[in-house]
């Protein structure tokens, strides 16, 4: 899609100071996972701050196809689990709009059923390669079928899903989400390997379902077992959906803000690391009283940055955050290089090639690789940017005007609301000034 052709324009101006106390929506990720596992359980699961957004929808969507009862009542959402066994035949396609998590995870689930499911997507997501999720559910028994690596998939009924011994080559908790759900109906157990950390969300959230699952930092290994729902479940304030507040807040002047009751999973706060690494003025507190996922509160204070060469061991643990580490180098002194990150090609957009160009078309010196970026920090200059579809490319342009010299106008920011519905809303009550420029 052209500018001229933008559904949705945003265009923020430099903020003064922001400050103020917040809390966030309901986690991305965990929402999904939640959806699933109530789905697949035996009785009743409340859940509680779930995400309300485009992407969420659609998981809500595909398991009321599939027969479940999901009701939004008066704080929580209410879903009446079937069991493991207890999904319907959906007579018509299954399709997840943007939401790669999504689909994916039920690419998992669904590969154990006794019927046939097509899994499709908006031209986005049918873009993204899924022969990765296919090829080891398929050594599990599943019967996957699509053209040149992409959706629409066709799964076909499945005789009997076995147990594997699988070592994961790719940094994708989604693949190994996927693995894991499907496990859960095979006739063995199932070991996967890994040599690096990915967000471990789907196995803390099957522990809590009370599956027989045990994890550490290279092996997971999951027994059959039955899921059994859950009266309260909680989801913790998305980390993702901070990253946006807390990197405003460093590289705008005179700031500082609180954020609340946010999740602070390790695997998921390599953000948080590489920005401390680069001088950045961020403390944590952990709520004592956490229950399957840490969380806690986060202080951020103006800071100024400086280059550095972000560790490989953080890429993984920061893999949604990166968009926000490349403007973050664009606002540090120096020089920062960001590699190993060749996961990024594969999300919403080429997410390498996105910042290449929107920190490019803001007059940043940028140079590109196959698996990263190496960025020399200067001034942002302003300008007009596109999103590329992508709702945390479109989110982090916004906040790139907290250090810019002029206004950042930004076209296609409808896909915003796939995880940060009340984005502009949370930003401008903090300080920020983001307008639609046609209202």
């Amino acid at each position: 899609m052209t500018k001229s052709e933008s559904k949705q324009k945003l265009l923020a101006k430099k903020p003064g100071s922001i400050a103020g106390v917040v809390s966030i929506p309901g986690d991305k990720s965990i929402s999904h996972r939640a959806i699933i596992l109530s789905m697949i359980a035996e009785g009743r699961t409340r859940i509680h701050n779930i995400l309300d957004s485009s992407d969420i929808n659609k998981s809500l969507n595909a398991a009321i196809k599939l027969g479940i009862e999901c009701k939004k009542k008066d704080g929580f959402m209410e879903i009446r689990g079937k069991g493991l066994h207890g999904l319907k035949d959906p007579g018509q396609e299954l399709f997840f709009g943007n939401s790669g998590t999504s689909m994916r995870l039920f690419m998992g689930v669904l590969s154990a059923q006794k019927f046939s499911s097509i899994l499709s997507g908006d031209s986005s997501l049918n873009s993204r390669p899924m022969e990765r999720v296919a090829i080891p559910l398929r050594k599990m028994g599943a019967r996957i079928e699509m053209e040149n690596d992409h959706a629409p998939l066709q799964i076909y009924p499945s005789d009997q899903i076995i147990g594997i011994k699988q070592r994961l080559n790719v940094p994708s908790a989604q693949v190994k989400s996927a693995i894991l759900l499907a496990a859960l109906y095979a006739n063995s157990k199932t070991v996967l390997t890994t040599s690096f950390v990915t967000r471990n969300h789907t196995e803390l959230m099957l522990e809590s379902f009370g599956c027989l699952i045990r994890h550490n930092e290279q092996d997971i290994i999951l027994e059959q077992g039955e899921l059994k729902g859950i009266n309260a479940l909680t989801i913790p304030g998305d980390f993702s959906s901070a990253s946006f507040l807390i990197l405003a807040t460093l590289i705008a002047k005179d700031s500082q803000i609180i954020i609340k009751n946010v999740g602070l999973n390790p695997t998921r706060i390599g953000f948080l690391k590489i920005l401390q690494m680069m001088g950045g003025n961020i403390t944590t507190t952990i709520d004592p009283n956490n229950s399957y996922e840490i969380q806690g509160t986060i202080k951020v204070k103006s800071s100024e940055l400086h280059g550095i060469n972000v560790p490989r061991n953080l890429i993984p643990l920061s893999i949604d955050e990166l968009p926000l580490v490349f403007l973050a180098a664009a606002c540090a002194k120096g020089t920062t290089t960001i590699r190993n990150a060749t996961e990024l090609r594969f999300k919403e957009s080429d997410r390498i090639t996105a910042m290449a160009t929107l920190l490019s078309q803001l007059s940043i010196d940028v140079k590109e690789f196959s698996d990263g970026l190496t960025i020399n920090g200067g001034v942002i200059s302003g300008g007009e940017i596109d999103s590329f579809g992508d709702h945390r490319i479109a989110m982090t342009a916004l906040i790139a005007s907290a250090c810019s010299k002029a206004d950042i106008l930004v076209h296609n920011t409808e896909n915003i609301d796939t995880s940060f519905p009340n984005f502009v809303e949370t930003m401008n009550q903090l300080g920020m000034d983001i307008i639609d420029p046609e209202s």
